[in-house]
């Protein structure tokens, strides 16, 4: 391995070359992002094709199966992994050799660029680059670490699977250590892919000499990268500092001269700080790969690059620019003064529905616990049901009771009698009831949320229950849910008069079209863009499980019809807080839920 020298030539140090890059990057990146999403739309509407094809409307974590069960389904997973490709190609590719031809001092043409990236993203699709495509696009955004391409930007760790890693201590002792090791990878692979963009060098080869190179010039690389994020951030503040001024200036005004002066001067600064902000973290990763590529001739080719930077001829520019920017701003202010009431959300709308059947604040899936529910004035309890040995139907969520009574045998190994005598942890003194039992308490005091559970969550379970709701008369205070699409597919399709509702975490397709009457979104994958779809097909949408206090907002102001939580309390608090907002509150709260 080569050392770099200590060399210092003329503009390295400086941050005008990188101020300098933005406006050949913002059209960089438009011009790729338009090219990409051209590119994938066509590519997913083959894909919905395809899924279609297969006699389904979507492709979802309860129902994901069928693809493998086709030759269409086989085909939709080949135009995935493409796409995944294509992403790669302009998502990467063509930064890495802008930064690269810039990092020597050449011009950047895209004519040029845009072929080279498309073809080098062939390197991605041997064995090893295969293995540089997994930790980009699924576990980098999955586990929250390092950089990740901007289509699986937003994966994530389902709620419902992320409580339970760290609940346990052995879990989430596994996961904190693959957590560590994947950032370990990631900083010792850090000029893996310009290695593979820039000197078409091998995946395992580049991230063997990309270990190499950390290891050998580590204090370096630490200085170098630190005093980048201090100088970015550093001018990043000035400037909103700087331009928040007038608005400020507006704000203090209009608390003396009139309510709408002030409104407005609200306005303008939140636009201008969130937009300033967007416009921070969009230009950081360019920025940052145009360091790291400048980083990795000097420690590959043993010469310090130097950025050519020319100041005056680009202070004008950035003046016209930033002026330009700033009228806009200006004008856009005036506009969503104008239409303040109908942009921005002022009430909540979301009904409350208690997890497991009062979350943290009851015994879980107790009749104690649904009472609580009842009690704190819940629109809805959720429960989890299961079979037991001699066929009765008794609540608990997970496979076994050793979480929650302490005995590692499950629900199907044990008959009623048995499960009677088991003690329950939060509960003391209450024992765990049957779905009778419940429908007994609830009645028409609240709606009860019943989710299938378990290997006994089958035809023989929709049956059974469905007979019991209807026996009843409970048609209007209960709805049957589930995980698993078919069981949910069956009952609406047998019974349409039963309410149900599909549990998903992973959605691809039309998922407002899926055979329900509400769809159950967890956090993440309950985007405005499916809420509203759903409503248009008729389905309500639940979101579960929001429990703290930012997530609790941000979907109390959405159109969500319902929440399921663990905490009633705080989110009728919220509730009542919401109901007092301010503008600036107003307006923060919409802005962060369109960054979210």
């Amino acid at each position: 391995m080569i050392k770099s020298r200590k060399t210092k030539q003329p503009g390295q140090r400086t941050v005008w070359p990188y101020l300098q890059s933005i406006p050949e990057i913002i059209v960089y990146e438009i011009i790729s992002k338009i090219l990409l999403l051209a590119l994938v739309f066509i590519l997913k509407k083959i894909l919905m094709a395809l899924v279609l094809m297969t006699g389904r409307v979507a492709v979802t974590s309860g129902d994901f199966g069928f693809i493998f069960k086709s030759p269409w389904g086989w085909l939709a997973i080949i135009i995935t992994l493409l796409m995944f490709g294509v992403y790669v190609a302009f998502d990467i590719n063509i930064i890495m050799n802008y930064c690269g031809e810039k990092a020597l001092g050449r011009p950047a043409h895209l004519t040029k660029i845009i072929p080279e990236s498309i073809v080098e993203s062939k390197l991605f699709f041997t064995p090893g680059g295969l293995v540089v495509l997994l930790y980009s696009v699924l576990i980098t955004p999955t586990i929250g670490i390092g950089m990740s391409i901007s289509l699986t930007r937003n994966l994530y760790i389902p709620n419902f699977i992320s409580s339970v890693i760290r609940s346990n201590i052995f879990y989430n002792s596994i996961f904190t250590v693959f957590q560590v090791l994947m950032l370990i990878t990631g900083v010792l692979g850090m000029f893996t892919i310009p290695g593979m963009v820039i000197d078409h060098v091998p995946a395992a080869k580049a991230f063997r000499q990309s270990a190499g190179i950390f290891i050998h010039n580590i204090k370096d690389i630490i200085k170098n990268v630190l005093l980048f994020l201090l100088k970015y951030g550093l001018i990043s503040l000035l400037i909103i500092l700087a331009l928040s001024i007038l608005p400020v200036i507006f704000i203090i005004f209009g608390s003396v001269a009139g309510n709408s002066a002030e409104r407005f001067g609200v306005i303008a600064f939140v636009l201008t700080v969130f937009g300033l902000i967007l416009a921070s973290s969009t230009l950081f990763l360019p920025l940052f790969i145009l360091k790291l590529t400048q980083l990795y001739y000097k420690y590959t080719k043993g010469t310090d690059t130097a950025l050519k930077s020319e100041p005056v001829s680009y202070i004008r520019k950035f003046i016209i620019a930033g002026v330009s920017c700033y009228l806009f701003l200006w004008s856009f202010t005036g506009f969503v003064d104008v239409f303040f009431e109908d942009i921005f959300v002022s009430n909540t709308s979301s009904s409350v529905i208690g997890h497991r059947g009062a979350g943290n604040e009851g015994g879980e899936n107790t009749i104690g616990g649904i009472r609580k529910a009842i009690d704190l004035d819940c629109y809805g309890t959720e429960i989890d049901i299961q079979r037991t040995y001699d066929g009765y139907y008794i609540l608990n969520h997970d496979k076994t009771f050793k979480r929650v009574a302490g005995v590692n045998k499950a629900p199907g190994d044990l008959t009623l009698e048995e499960i009677r005598h088991l003690k329950l942890k939060d509960a003391p003194g209450e024992t765990i009831p049957t779905i009778d039992e419940v429908l007994d308490v609830t009645g028409d005091n609240i709606v009860l949320f019943i989710e299938l559970k378990g290997p006994s969550a089958d035809i023989q379970m929709c049956e059974d229950i469905v007979a019991k709701i209807k026996d009843r008369g409970m048609l209007s205070n209960c709805v049957v849910i589930s995980l698993k699409y078919d069981l949910i597919d069956y009952i609406e399709t047998k019974y349409p008069e039963i309410q149900t509702g599909y549990l998903a975490f992973i959605s691809l397709g039309k998922t407002a079209e899926l055979n329900c009457d509400y769809i159950g979104l967890e956090e993440q994958a309950a985007s405005s863009v499916v809420i509203d779809a759903a409503h248009e097909n008729g389905r309500k949408v639940m979101v579960w499980t929001p429990n703290n206090k930012d997530s609790q907002r941000k979907f109390l102001l959405s159109d969500a019809d319902a929440i399921i939580t663990d905490n009633m309390s705080q989110a009728y608090k919220l509730m009542d807080d919401l109901a007092g907002r301010d503008y600036l509150s107003i307006i923060v709260d919409e802005m962060l839920d369109e960054l979210s």
